[in-house]
Order: C-alpha cells, then sequence, then structure tokens
C-alpha cells in the first residue's frame, strides 16, 4: 500500500513537472522569437522558411533604431514618466494605506471598499472623463498630465497592497514612539518606512512597470511627437503597407531589459511585499 502512494506522488509529481516545463516554454518561446528576430538580417526575417536562430546575426536593426529615429528620446520620456509615477505612487499610497489602516475615521470601511471596486473595471473607461478633465485644466500633452492619469490606476491598488501590510504590522512600537515624542509622520518616516520597505519596493516597482508598458493613455494624451513614450514609438513602426520588424524586435527587446533588471534586482522585495500582508498573524 505505502508502495503505490510513494508510486503514486512520483507520477504525480513527474505529470506536474511536465505540464510546468510545457507552460514554461510556451510562455517564454515568444521572448526567444523575439530575441532571435532582433539579430536577424531582413532577408532572413522575410525568409519563406521561419527559422529560430539567425545564421548571420548583425546589430544593424539596433544601430537604426538608436540612430535613424528618437528613441533615446521615448525612452527618456518613458523613464521620466515612469520614475515620477512609482515615486508618487509609493508616498501617496503610504500615507493614504497608513492612515485607512491605524487612523479610526468616518467611512474607513467604505473608501477601501471603493478603493476594491475600482479595481474591477478596465482602466479604459477612465480614458474620456480624464481626456476631457485634463483639456480643460489645460494638462493634456504634458508629461504631468500622463503621470496624474497613470496614478489613477497604480494608487487604487498600491493602497490596498500597504493597507494590508500596515495591518499586519504591530503598532506597539508607534504607540511607543509617539510618547517619547515622535508626531504621525514622524512616526511613519522613521518608524514605518524603515519596517516597509519589502512592502513599499513592491508597490514602487508595480507603479513602474504598470506605466512603463502602458499604451492607451499616452496615445491619447499625448499629441507632441518630442514628449512620446516607448509603446507609443514601437507602435508607430507597424504602418499601414509595411512594417519594420527588425527595429520593432529591437526596441522591444530594449524596452523589456528594465523591467526585467528591476525583476531580478528587487525579486526578494517584491515577493516577501507581495506576499506580507496575505496571512493575518
Amino acid at each position: 500500500m505505502a508502495l503505490r502512494m510513494r508510486q503514486r506522488r512520483r507520477i504525480a509529481a513527474a505529470t506536474s513537472g511536465i505540464f510546468a516545463t510545457v507552460a514554461a516554454l510556451v510562455l517564454i518561446f515568444p521572448v526567444v522569437w523575439m530575441v532571435l528576430t532582433s539579430f536577424k538580417p531582413t532577408d532572413e526575417i522575410f525568409s519563406p522558411v521561419p527559422q529560430l536562430m539567425p545564421d548571420t546575426p548583425t546589430f544593424v536593426h539596433y544601430v537604426d533604431l538608436l540612430t535613424e529615429t528618437d528613441f533615446l528620446l521615448f525612452l527618456r520620456n518613458s523613464i521620466v514618466v515612469a520614475v515620477c509615477t512609482a515615486v508618487a505612487a509609493v508616498f501617496i499610497a503610504m500615507l493614504f494605506a497608513y492612515a485607512l489602516s491605524r487612523l479610526r475615521m468616518i467611512g474607513r470601511s467604505k473608501i477601501f471598499a471603493t478603493l476594491f471596486v475600482s479595481q474591477m473595471f478596465p482602466s479604459f473607461l477612465l480614458l474620456i472623463p480624464i481626456f476631457l478633465i485634463f483639456y480643460r485644466l489645460q494638462l493634456n500633452n504634458t508629461t504631468t498630465g500622463l503621470v496624474l492619469a497613470h496614478l489613477t490606476f497604480a494608487i487604487p491598488f498600491s493602497t490596498m497592497l500597504l493597507k494590508s501590510y500596515f495591518d499586519k504590522l504591530p503598532s506597539d512600537i508607534e504607540q511607543a514612539a509617539m510618547v517619547d515624542g515622535c508626531g504621525p509622520l514622524g512616526v511613519i518616516f522613521r518608524i514605518i518606512l524603515p519596517i516597509a520597505k519589502p512592502a513599499l519596493t513592491a508597490v514602487g516597482l508595480f507603479s513602474f512597470i504598470l506605466s512603463w508598458q502602458e499604451f492607451l493613455f499616452s496615445l491619447t494624451l499625448i499629441q507632441d511627437p518630442n514628449l512620446r513614450t516607448v509603446p507609443v514609438a514601437l507602435n508607430l513602426m507597424v504602418g499601414e503597407n509595411a512594417v519594420l520588424w527588425g527595429q520593432l524586435m529591437a526596441g522591444a527587446v530594449v524596452v523589456t531589459i528594465p523591467a526585467v533588471a528591476l525583476f531580478l534586482i528587487f525579486q526578494r522585495y517584491l515577493v516577501a511585499g507581495l506576499t506580507a500582508g496575505s496571512v493575518k498573524s
């Protein structure tokens, strides 16, 4: 009986491993194809017989991307917007979440429920209202307006994540700090901020990636070519009569590198921050 149980467990483990491997290959194949295609000459990209590995690898698409287009300008715009969005989201969500977690305010549960309900609707439903409001406030076609638009869907999730984290933290150390004369802001920046580094890092990374890959708001709110972000610039490489596949793949690889690098660097903090509020102690 015990032998059969061990055999069943081995078969189940082997089956799970096979399915996990197949799923991983399916998910990673488009990324591998994108990277390898960026190094293929144009004639190999349009070859009648598709091939995975390039016969004569070349960097010509990367050179053309950086020299014949304003890709570096678009990259700088994306970095500015994503960094500002991440910093603002972390700062605002930290204060908002701490207030929801610690202050006994009227309607606190309703506010949190509103944040939760807001995540059930796709962000493009806010596109027309935000466009009309920003048009009246003259925030259209500005980097500031784009950052504010990205914050509309970065702050609610960040606040819910941080509130779950703050709910788990004991309040004894905060009360001791207040007894010693530390004010509410002092408690947040001197006590909570160092303790909540994993959650704040997770929120910052989430907000950065969210803003980094956002396309619809960037396309709608920005009309000045000098203020375009990378997702919009890559979309413009898909023309009506032709597609610049080489430069498109090269640009996609360059855009992917920062997000992957940040994830690898802060992976430990990201996992800790996302799981911190999942279990109440």
